[in-house]
């Protein structure tokens, strides 16, 4: 019997491995397809998504930490954020695509 290589190493390493831990659930690909929507506000995309507003707040902040979207204040008083795609957000897009 043919015993299976531990890869998990070489997993972190790999370019798919990484994209999927950056977009591996439903709800942050839904947050970044209401971004190539055009959705740029908290309340849009959390309207559209559907998603709580725990949960969208934890993806967003994940996006930000993973280079794909920046957070920009649009609103001081209440203090207001819109959430913009980055370079290395919008080369999600095509993968988006081909998902559909």
């Amino acid at each position: 019997m043919t015993k299976i290589k531990d890869n998990t190493t070489d997993q972190t390493l790999c370019p798919v491995a990484r994209a999927e831990t950056v977009v591996g659930d439903r709800w942050t690909v839904l947050v970044l397809r209401e971004l190539f929507a055009g959705s740029y506000r908290f309340e849009e995309i959390q309207a559209q998504t559907g998603g709580t507003p725990q949960m969208i707040t934890a993806r967003l902040k994940k996006l930000e930490a993973d280079g794909l979207v920046t957070r920009q204040v649009y609103n001081k008083r209440p203090l207001r954020h819109e959430y913009h795609l980055t370079e290395k957000g919008e080369a999600f897009f095509p993968v988006l695509m081909a998902l559909r």
